[in-house]
């Protein structure tokens, strides 16, 4: 599972996207980058999976 945030965008770039949507007649849709998972060690997956379980939430480990 990877979880997609909508890219921030400066009026430029906002400018750009909005010009080939016009020109290809569609609508686009800008993502961030989504980083990769990060390499953790047993240990450190056990203490993720005790968090989520407080939590009862999934956590995802992402590297920086």
């Amino acid at each position: 599972m990877q979880c997609t945030a909508y890219a921030h965008l400066n009026d430029e770039k906002l400018k750009t996207l909005k010009k080939f949507e016009d020109e290809f007649g569609t609508i686009l849709v800008a993502y961030e980058k989504i980083p990769a998972f990060a390499d953790l060690s047993e240990d450190e997956v056990k203490t993720v999976q005790e968090e989520e379980k407080k939590l009862g939430k999934i956590l995802i480990a992402y590297e920086q």
